[in-house]
């Protein structure tokens, strides 16, 4: 009787870790598919398409979108903008920030998303095809 107890433990402890495997690859592709890292050195220009989202263009013709976790009062107007982060580069989901000057005020937001895009112009789309989604739920 022993035997078909341990037969069955380790049966189930092995359907459970096929499961528990499952479930971590499921999760490092998501987190693939979300983390974007631009290396702050190749940020040739910034550009606050409003007061939650920054366009970035890069070195090698790169370009991104960067979405802060709030809206950041001031940053559409911001007179400098600037990454705030620990590391060389920024990453999405990370500890980046936006920092800008607002009326002669230091401010900071932190990055959410950073996805790349074709160009300015897409990411002004994007935006606003968010928005647009926004105000029709």
């Amino acid at each position: 009787m022993k035997r078909w107890q341990l037969l069955i433990l380790i049966l189930a402890m092995s359907v459970g870790n096929a499961f528990a495997e499952e479930a971590d690859d499921d999760a490092d592709e998501e987190e693939a598919v979300q983390k974007v890292c631009v290396n702050k050195r190749t940020i040739n220009s910034f550009d606050a398409i409003d007061d939650e989202h920054v366009y970035i263009k890069a070195s090698s013709n790169k370009h991104f979108l960067f979405t802060m976790q709030r809206r950041c009062s001031g940053l559409r107007h911001a007179n400098g903008i600037g990454i705030k982060d620990t590391m060389s580069q920024v990453c999405s989901k990370g500890f980046g920030e936006i920092v800008y000057r607002d009326m002669g005020r230091m401010q900071s937001c932190r990055i959410d998303t950073i996805e790349p895009v074709a160009s300015k112009d897409d990411a002004k789309g994007l935006v606003k095809d968010r928005k647009e989604t926004k105000s029709d739920d």
